[in-house]
């Protein structure tokens, strides 16, 4: 099963991941990553992906100057290089991945490693960039069910989620 979550910035496409992640973690194994805001004094200063399986930590993205940039952050290419050797190497029941957004496509060896995981028998639940025509966020929408999160559902839709992947695995 291939489940994608889409949704406005912050409108909760992590906390969904991670509900999924909390419901699941007892009955199956999981691993993947989350990619979690950095604030300082109550600004966002930038993003570090943690992984589900370690909780090893490594900055994304942060405010400042730099070769790579996304708006007002500068990409880490090299740490999304590093967990996309381990994204190549999962091997579990349910492979969580949040996100695939602008930040993370900076990274060819990302791109590979989630296009091989697209095209293997893996049950899937990733979060993905609502606006970016990226071809591979193309591809995941043309190819698994996508939920858009809302403030209306967000609370619902990780129930939604964990049952299904419950129901198959």
């Amino acid at each position: 099963m291939k489940i994608a979550i889409t949704g406005k910035p912050g409108i909760g496409k992590t906390t969904a991941c991670l509900k999924v992640y909390e419901a699941l973690k007892d009955k199956i194994s999981i691993e993947g990553f989350i990619t979690c805001e950095v604030r300082e004094k109550r600004r966002r200063v930038g993003f570090k992906i943690r992984e589900l399986k370690t909780q090893n930590e490594k900055w994304l993205a942060k405010v400042g100057d730099g070769k790579i940039k996304v708006g007002k952050y500068v990409v880490f290419v090299d740490a999304v290089d590093e967990i996309s050797e381990n994204i190549a190497n999962y091997n579990a029941d349910l492979i969580i991945i949040d996100e695939i957004g602008p930040m993370e496509l900076k990274s060819r060896k990302f791109i590979e490693a989630v296009e091989k995981l697209i095209n293997e028998d893996n049950n899937l639940l990733f979060s993905i960039h609502l606006r970016s025509n990226h071809p591979l966020l193309q591809k995941i929408r043309s190819s698994f069910e996508v939920f858009m999160l809302d403030e209306k559902n967000r609370n619902t839709i990780p129930f939604e989620i964990s049952r299904r992947f419950e129901s198959v695995l």
